[in-house]
């Protein structure tokens, strides 16, 4: 019992000491400005990736409709 109270203000002296709290906490910061980063790049990407679909569909398209007068 005691031991665990001599190791629990030891910790406690040692975050204080080391400001664990504004570490913490400019940590979480920046991950929050990885994860917007990420979300940002991941919709431009997901954009890309619809916008290629499309002009890839567009050109099945008008390949099948060049192909019917073709062989007709």
């Amino acid at each position: 019992m005691t031991d665990d109270m001599f190791l629990a203000r030891i910790h406690a002296a040692a975050l204080e000491l080391f400001r664990g709290r504004v570490w913490r906490q400019g940590i979480d910061e920046k991950l929050a400005i990885v994860r917007d980063a990420y979300s940002m790049l991941n919709a431009e990407t997901q954009a890309r990736r619809a916008e290629i679909l499309e002009v890839i569909i567009v050109l099945l398209i008008a390949l099948e409709i060049v192909l019917a007068f073709v062989r007709h």
